[in-house]
């Protein structure tokens, strides 16, 4: 596993934080949770890749 430092504004940090709080998981779970989605949203983009 890596670990990837990403910066991102203190309204969205603390906004996620809250939900994976309500949600009963770490906000690491949380956020690799959201690329995971963002990446199977863009597999196409992935995809195109393969194809050069």
């Amino acid at each position: 596993m890596k670990r990837v430092n990403v910066q991102v504004p203190d309204d969205i940090h603390t906004r996620a934080k809250v939900v994976a709080v309500l949600k009963g998981i770490t906000l690491s779970d949380y956020l690799e949770q959201a690329v995971r989605d963002a990446l199977d949203r863009d597999k196409s983009v992935l995809e195109t890749m393969r194809g050069r």
